[in-house]
């Protein structure tokens, strides 16, 4: 719907899409359930999908969300999850990932845990040295 292909309303209007807003996971989330109400019997039942009949349900799946980034906060999961959906959703729209200058001349926290443990293998050969 928004990122069918790179011309589509997502992929142009970026700004409003990346990250995810949680508003657009909530409606996706309240259409998923829709369509499975529509198979509950087991036969396909043409359910309308209205702010009338899924409204309630669209406000429940925004309150969750709202609760589970409040939950896991220290974490920012929420966020991760927005951007990692808008660049999955850019991906399938046949368009590479936005690259935020900023981010991308960030150092890693691998490279940190790497340089961390370089210096505690030379102080501990340096110990065992200066013992010998």
């Amino acid at each position: 719907m928004w990122f069918a292909n790179r011309h589509d309303e997502g992929v142009i209007h970026h700004k409003y899409f990346n990250p995810m807003p949680v508003e657009v996971i909530a409606l996706v989330l309240t259409t998923i359930e829709c369509c499975i109400d529509e198979w509950l019997q087991g036969l396909k039942e043409d359910i309308k999908f209205t702010s009338a009949t899924y409204g309630t349900v669209y406000h429940g799946h925004f309150c969750s969300l709202q609760r589970f980034d409040e939950q896991t906060a220290p974490y920012k999961l929420l966020d991760k999850i927005r951007v990692n959906l808008h660049d999955v959703a850019r991906f399938h729209a046949g368009v590479d990932t936005l690259t935020i200058s900023s981010s991308a001349s960030r150092i890693s926290d691998a490279a940190f845990e790497d340089a961390i443990r370089e210096y505690q293998l030379e102080e501990q050969d340096d110990a065992e040295a200066s013992e010998s």
